[in-house]
């Protein structure tokens, strides 16, 4: 439930402080990020989670360079945190209180929560409410931060949104469904050859009929095995790899009103017909037009984000000394 309330609180709660944890650390400063320092506590608190499943989950032999590659992963962040909370007092971006309860507002409409709800989950992670808000005002400004630098300059042509969709038409189509009806001889384990052979032929006797006129679903109800033979043998509808192989090869190659030959399954004989499609078809343009163009502003600004993000530890005082 917590990863619906925010999608950085997990990462929020490792900054928790732990009296407990601290204790047992010799406090020292791992990096210096212009004026400001980032302490072993900090980057200790902030990766314990990660560091502990490496403990309990790596070989003896692995565990020492793995642990060392995570604490220099989790230390990057931390100075990519620490870089964008000097920005955001660079560049005077402020949060109000009444931006913060909106936004809490939106959370807990989201996950259908009242406030006490919230305040009992928060406390399950042992955070407090004032403290959540004071990480969500964080996490808003870091948001604004990066929409005024770098998302609301990003301009996408409409002709590359359009190529994009010809380009990914099958990703903006609806899922291919057939509605299946079937007459279906069961073959048991134990059949002999010349018991296989009797329900083939009968099989292919009950088809000579259905393609000669006769009422598919009356031959369903009267002679399939199957328990959809009271419904005139409807199955309902398929997406692909819902069918087995040997009856999805069949069904999604034909037609509406169009019947199979005699299907082999493991379980036994069937006869196939499609009664309906629906999907399958790409969605126009128009249909899809915003959607594209939010997930390219998104790929765009992630981009752009490293590239701004090496530009500000490149002009920015860093040093490491983990």
């Amino acid at each position: 439930m917590l990863k619906k309330i925010l999608p950085s609180l997990m990462a929020v709660f490792f900054l928790l402080p732990s009296s407990g944890a601290r204790s047992e650390i010799v406090e020292r400063i791992v990096a210096l990020v212009n004026n400001e320092v980032i302490t072993l506590s900090e980057l200790e608190e902030s990766g314990k989670r990660l560091f502990e499943q490496i403990q309990q989950g790596t070989l003896p032999s692995e565990r020492e360079e793995k642990l060392k590659k995570a604490r220099a992963e989790v230390l990057d962040q931390l100075i990519e945190n620490k870089l964008l909370e000097q920005e955001i007092k660079n560049k005077k971006i402020e949060v109000p209180e009444r931006d913060v309860d909106a936004a809490i507002e939106d959370i807990m409409k989201a996950n259908r929560l009242t406030e006490n709800e919230l305040k009992m989950a928060l406390a399950k992670e042992g955070m407090t409410f004032s403290l959540y808000r004071r990480h969500l005002r964080e996490d808003l400004g870091k948001m604004r931060l990066i929409n005024r630098e770098i998302k609301s300059k990003i301009v996408i042509k409409e002709e590359d949104l359009r190529r994009h969709h010809r380009e990914n038409s099958i990703r903006y189509s609806d899922p291919l469904e057939v509605k299946v009806q079937q007459i279906f001889f069961p073959v048991p384990n134990w059949a002999t050859e010349e018991e296989i052979s009797r329900l083939r032929q009968e099989a292919q006797s009950i088809l000579e009929r259905a393609q000669t006129g006769e009422d598919f679903a009356e031959l369903a109800s009267r002679y399939s095995k199957g328990p959809e033979a009271r419904e005139g043998g409807v199955l309902g509808f398929f997406k692909p790899k819902e069918l087995r192989p040997e009856l999805e090869e069949v069904v999604f190659k034909m037609k509406p009103g169009e019947m199979s030959h005699v299907v082999r399954s493991p379980e036994g004989f069937h006869i196939l017909r499609v009664l309906e499609r629906k999907g399958g078809e790409p969605k126009s343009f128009a249909e899809v037009q915003t959607g594209i163009r939010e997930e390219m502003v998104q790929a765009e600004a992630e981009r752009q984000f490293q590239e701004w993000m090496k530009a500000l530890k490149a002009k920015a005082y860093i040093e490491v000394r983990l």
